[in-house]
């Protein structure tokens, strides 16, 4: 059972940019995964500010079937404006702003088109604090991180298709020092399972490994108004011939009071979320169906324990490389 004192809510201020620490490691970033499952849309957006550095990072990536979109660039110069009174933008592409219960997130250039308005479905959680994370790899990884489940209304254009997004979305904003090359904050593998089947079930879980072998879980179980911290039994992915990018997954865990579930996950799609130098991380946006009911679920993993960090031969499941692309299943009815 969560304690009292560990159900935080935050004030909206922590939506907003925060004033960064001295410290050049601080970081701030905001991040949307959504899903359309009846049409079968997904995808990642990440917006992260090095301030105290100057530049910063653009992670976007958008499935539908037969095709897809990435917009992604690592050490971009941050501009004049991109840290705003109630907001965030990057590389003069993608921009998000936040109010107290509700935040919309805009991209456009030629390829791709994006007005999505998320509307939060609980309150603005502490999530570190939920989790009953603490210590070394808190202060070392993001001093504060809050996740919050949403409905995801609005419009996407990939090329010259166009469609309208009625479905599901989980968001994290995550503030403070991020040392990924100091070994007790690097990670060696994880994952990040997030999802929502309406206000009265929610659930959010992460295993990660550090360089130095530590073990962290994080994440809440929001169901019939109850919160309780999960914990995963059993994780199994099921990869491509890459080896890389996904098709489905099943995870079962406890729940304390809530009992033990299994959750099963169709994907729609995998998403490149970045290297940097460090690892290969991909997301999929995915059909979630759990207890009987189905909704939006998002996976991220990193599959290169080894530490590999080239660029991979070939991907089933995405592109390696920014622009339009058709997922392989589409080029070989061709």
């Amino acid at each position: 059972m969560i304690a009292p004192e560990d159900i935080i809510v935050l004030p909206v201020a922590d939506e907003w940019p925060h004033p960064p620490e001295a410290d050049d490691h601080w970081q701030e970033s905001v991040v949307l995964c959504f899903q359309d499952i009846g049409q079968g849309l997904g995808g990642f957006i990440r917006i992260g500010h090095h301030p105290n550095r100057g530049i910063g990072n653009c992670t976007f990536g958008v499935v539908a079937p037969g095709t897809g979109y990435n917009r992604s660039r690592l050490d971009v110069p941050m501009r004049e404006g991109d840290r705003f009174a109630n907001g965030f933008a990057i590389d003069g592409f993608l921009t998000a702003t936040f109010d107290d219960a509700t935040n919309r997130w805009t991209a456009s250039d030629v390829d791709c088109e994006l007005d999505l308005h998320v509307e939060n479905i609980h309150p603005h959680y502490d999530a570190w604090a939920l989790s009953g994370l603490t210590g070394g790899f808190r202060e070392k990884f993001a001093a504060m991180h809050t996740e919050v489940a949403g409905r995801v209304r609005g419009t996407m254009r990939i090329g010259d298709q166009r469609w309208t997004i009625d479905g599901f979305g989980h968001r994290d904003h995550s503030w403070g020092v991020r040392k990924h090359d100091d070994p007790d904050a690097a990670l060696a593998t994880f994952f990040w399972l997030v999802g929502s089947f309406g206000p009265d079930l929610i659930f959010s879980m992460s295993e990660s490994v550090t360089l130095t072998g530590k073990r962290n879980r994080t994440g809440f179980v929001i169901a019939g108004g109850v919160i309780e911290r999960p914990l995963t039994r059993d994780a199994r992915f099921g990869v491509t011939l890459d080896g890389m990018t996904m098709q489905d997954a099943r995870v079962t865990f406890d729940a304390g009071s809530l009992g033990t579930h299994m959750i099963e996950v169709e994907g729609l799609g995998n998403v490149l979320l970045g290297m940097g130098g460090r690892y290969l991380e991909v997301g999929m946006p995915a059909v979630g169906h759990w207890n009987g009911r189905t909704g939006g679920v998002h996976l991220s993993t990193m599959f290169n324990a080894r530490g590999g960090t080239g660029a991979p031969p070939l991907l089933f499941g995405t592109s390696p490389a920014n622009g339009l692309y058709r997922t392989r299943a589409f080029q070989e009815a061709d």
